[in-house]
């Protein structure tokens, strides 16, 4: 029997989300401690109707879902979370419903992941000229089939006792405002946009918190111009937003005229120890069926405008 994480791992008892959706996951493909087979199961065992897997610029592990959650009655839908330039760093877009047979998308995705290499090796080489030298095949086999990443190296800085903890590692290293921080070779945000959209899928902003615009005010000024670039909705249910911002979001989704989501953005207990698949932390978060009635409608506007 599959061994799923218990509710003492994540802070709080598992709520109930039987009949529930959740569009934003990673597994080991990207900078996920589970397996995408993992995901479904555990998926299965908590009766979500449906879950996204998202993993950072990869398809890699999607075959693999959707064919565990055929066999499991779980609608696995196609996604992925694309890094997208922003002045000091990146944010992410989700990119749903694409066509897994497209070798255009996937193609580009895997330019972005090789790109990745020259960024994680510049990051390696700050960090030995801090007094941490870490040899870049460490960070290959942490990795292991997944896309390379900066959650890896910080497990390596962990490992070798450089940092307490990985958080440490981003805290006081590799953030993005930090000194061994190096900015991806991506796209940029209408780039991004128009990729997705050519590409027949539905683009959704990220977890718009982290978009860091100066509140909620300068936050829809910019998913105004997103939405001019071709954005169709915003995941305004997610962990990190209090009920402030979950509510606003909301509003300014309605204005905008954007759809919603919401996800967990699970990574594992390492990464995010509070946040458990289907759940916010404490339980206290939920994704209802209807959000994926309106992400199906825009999908099916999508295809058929293509």
């Amino acid at each position: 029997m599959t061994d799923f994480p218990p509710p003492s791992d994540h802070n709080g008892p598992h709520g109930d989300v039987r009949g529930c959706i959740d569009l934003h996951m990673h597994s080991t493909c990207s900078d996920g401690e589970r397996p995408p087979e993992f995901l479904v199961e555990w998926a299965a065992s908590l009766g979500l109707k449906a879950i996204a897997l998202t993993d950072h610029d990869t398809t890699k592990g999607l075959q693999r879902a959707i064919a565990r959650g055929n066999e499991l009655g779980v609608e696995v839908i196609p996604g992925v979370e694309i890094s997208v330039k922003l002045s000091g760093g990146t944010f992410h877009l989700l990119a749903y419903y694409y066509d897994l047979n497209d070798a255009g998308f996937e193609g580009r995705l895997r330019e972005i992941a090789e790109k990745r290499e020259t960024r994680n090796r510049a990051i390696c080489a700050s960090l030995a000229s801090h007094g941490m030298p870490i040899d870049y095949e460490e960070v290959l086999a942490q990795a292991g089939e997944a896309v390379v990443g900066r959650p890896h190296i910080a497990a390596v800085m962990e490992r070798k006792g450089y940092v307490a903890s990985r958080q440490e590692a981003f805290d006081k290293w590799i953030a993005n405002d930090g000194p061994c921080y190096f900015e991806k070779d991506t796209f940029g945000p209408e780039e991004a946009l128009k990729f997705v959209r050519e590409h027949k899928a539905v683009p959704v902003i990220a977890h718009p918190i982290w978009l860091d615009r100066g509140g909620l005010d300068k936050t829809e000024e910019y998913l105004k111009q997103l939405k001019e670039w071709g954005l169709l909705g915003l995941e305004a249910i997610y962990p990190d937003h209090d009920a402030v911002w979950t509510e606003g979001l909301q509003e300014v989704a309605q204005r905008l005229g954007l759809i919603v989501t919401g996800g967990s953005d699970y990574h594992g207990g390492k990464t995010k120890p509070h946040t458990t698949l289907g759940h916010g932390e404490g339980g206290g978060f939920r994704v209802p069926p209807g959000v994926l009635s309106e992400l199906q409608r825009v999908r099916n506007e999508v295809q058929a405008s293509a």
